[in-house]
C-alpha cells in the first residue's frame, strides 16, 4: 500500500539509557499553539487536512508535519462529531484524536522534507494510549529513491505505553526522507500520542560517535 509523501518533521537527539541514542521525530510541542479541528458532518465520509506544520520539534529543522484525518459515519446516514487536537489545552504537547461513537476514524501523520539522514529500522510511539476501539497502527519509511517499507501492529484496545514498530526490507535506510504513520479505529475510537522517535541501526552508532569525536576535536582546537 503506497501513500503520497506530503510532509516532514524536525529532529533532535535524545539519550535513551547510556548507550542508545534516539532521534526524536516529533514531540508535538508546537509553539504556535497547535492545531485543532472539529466537524459536524452530514452523512457520508469526510476527510480534512490540518497541515502542513513546521516547528523546532520536527526532524531536521526544515521538515513538516501533515495530519490527514478521515471519518466514516456508522451506521450509514448518521451525522457525527469528530475532533483532533495538537498541543491544545489541556493537552500540552499531545496529539489527541477523539471520535464520536458514530464515527470510524483514520488518521495519517505524514512527515517529509527532512534535513537529516535517518538510518533507522524501528519507530516508537511514546506513551501511546488508546481506548477499546483502536484497531491497528501502520508505519512507512520513504527513501529518496521512493522505496517504502511498512510495519503494522494490531492494537488490542486499551493500550497504554510505548509502542515500537520494526520495519525491514527497505534496503538503504540512510536516505529516509519521510515517515508516515496511520492509525485506524472502529467507531468511537480515541487515542493520544505524546511523541514519535526512531532508533538508529547498530551501524549508525559509529557514525554518531565519530561526529561527536570530531566536534570535540574542533572545540579543543578552537580553545587552543
Amino acid at each position: 500500500m503506497k501513500h503520497p509523501t506530503q510532509t516532514a518533521l524536525v529532529a533532535a537527539l535524545a539519550v535513551m539509557g547510556t548507550a542508545q541514542a534516539a532521534i526524536v521525530v516529533d514531540d508535538f510541542n508546537d509553539p504556535s499553539g497547535g492545531l485543532t479541528a472539529s466537524i459536524i458532518q452530514p452523512p457520508g465520509p469526510t476527510t480534512f487536512n490540518l497541515g502542513p506544520t513546521t516547528g523546532p520539534d520536527i526532524v531536521g529543522g526544515l521538515g513538516t508535519r501533515n495530519i490527514i484525518y478521515s471519518v466514516t459515519p456508522t451506521p450509514a446516514g448518521s451525522p457525527t462529531v469528530d475532533s483532533i487536537n495538537v498541543n491544545t489545552a489541556p493537552y500540552s504537547s499531545y496529539l489527541v484524536v477523539a471520535s464520536d461513537h458514530n464515527g470510524a476514524p483514520s488518521t495519517m501523520l505524514d512527515y517529509s522534507g527532512f534535513n537529516v539522514s535517518l538510518t533507522a529500522n524501528t519507530l516508537t510511539l511514546h506513551s501511546y494510549a488508546t481506548d477499546a476501539n483502536a484497531e491497528s497502527v501502520e508505519a512507512w519509511f520513504v527513501t529518496s529513491g521512493g522505496t517504502m517499507d511498512s510495519g503494522i501492529v494490531p492494537v488490542a484496545g486499551n493500550h497504554s505505553g510505548d509502542l515500537t514498530l520494526t520495519l525491514s526490507g527497505v534496503g538503504d535506510l540512510t536516505q529516509v526522507t519521510g515517515i508516515q504513520v496511520q492509525f485506524l479505529g472502529a467507531p468511537g475510537a480515541d487515542f493520544e500520542l505524546h511523541g514519535i522517535s526512531v532508533v538508529p541501526e547498530p551501524g549508525a552508532y559509529g557514525i554518531l560517535a565519530a561526529l561527536g569525536l570530531l566536534g570535540t576535536v574542533i572545540w579543543r582546537r578552537a580553545r587552543a
